[in-house]
């Protein structure tokens, strides 16, 4: 039985449908990755399954159904719950981590007490225990000196190290799904390679199943299981990463490998040769 399913989820801002029937499901433990350029709908998707696109938005969910597997083996619609019900899910059993953590960690407290402040919520542990849990997670995320560093302000801290503080913030409530939106995008390529690395170690190490949205076509290759296409609010293909990256179906799936830079790619040429991937849809 999937972990989570999507089916039919509809999402529209206005007069604009931004998720347009979309469906697919995520299986225990397993990797999904969500690929498409920017603005076709990948963070609305996943912001709707969290129950916070409508938050501060003219988003409405009009349709469809997000149907999660509980612990005790019972069957949630997550788009039927009410929000105290969506807050008790909410890091306990998805969480969430974001493109830009310097803008999700609060600069005015230490990084150690956002860890703990989420388990308090969460769990209603005590400050003394949910601080020496906050030291656990990071020795969990790999983040050296750690008895020095659970002090230090996100200002402090590299970016690196910043998003292992949102992992450790993500995972330290046991979710069962993590959604991941992007969270390599604002590092360097070697701190994004170590990110990844850890993320997938973290994986096998806690059994937590993640859905990991990117433009990146070579971060889907190096940790997804299956992968869903979207583009224009649609999911165009889905199917697993062999499948995708060695015999795709859809030719808009076709043009965003082809976008991928590389080697010698340009030798014999001036510039970049023009590259138009509506045309390819046409």
């Amino acid at each position: 039985m999937p972990l989570l399913s999507v089916s039919d989820l509809t999402v529209t801002f206005d007069d604009f449908t931004a998720v347009d029937s979309v469906d697919f499901t995520i299986e225990p433990g397993e990797t999904l990755g969500v690929v498409g350029e920017s603005g076709s709908g990948k963070s609305v998707t996943a912001l709707s399954i969290m129950r916070l696109i409508e938050m501060g938005t003219r988003a409405k969910i009009t349709r469809g159904r997000v149907e999660l597997e509980m612990p005790d083996g019972s069957t949630l619609d997550l788009l039927d719950q009410d929000e105290p019900t969506m807050r008790s899910i909410r890091g306990n059993q998805i969480a969430m981590i974001f493109q830009e953590p310097l803008t999700s960690l609060n600069p005015v407290y230490p990084v150690g007490e956002q860890i703990a402040e989420a388990l308090r919520i969460h769990e209603g542990s005590s400050r003394k225990a949910s601080m020496a849990r906050a030291r656990e997670m990071f020795d969990l995320v790999r983040i050296p000196e750690a008895d020095k560093r659970i002090g230090q302000y996100p200002h402090e801290m590299s970016g690196g190290m910043r998003q292992r503080i949102m992992i450790a913030i993500g995972l330290c409530c046991g979710p069962r799904l993590l959604i991941a939106d992007e969270p390599t995008t604002a590092l360097d390529v070697t701190i994004q390679a170590q990110i990844l690395g850890l993320i997938k170690q973290l994986q096998v190490e806690t059994g937590t199943a993640m859905m990991l949205i990117t433009h990146d076509m070579g971060v889907i290759a190096e940790v997804a299981d299956r992968v869903v296409v979207m583009n224009q609010a649609k999911i165009v293909e889905q199917g697993p990463v062999e499948q995708i990256f060695h015999s795709p179906r859809e030719s808009y799936t076709r043009g965003l490998l082809s976008a991928v830079p590389k080697l010698g790619s340009m030798a014999g040429h001036d510039g970049p040769r023009p590259f138009n991937l509506a045309g390819d849809l046409a």
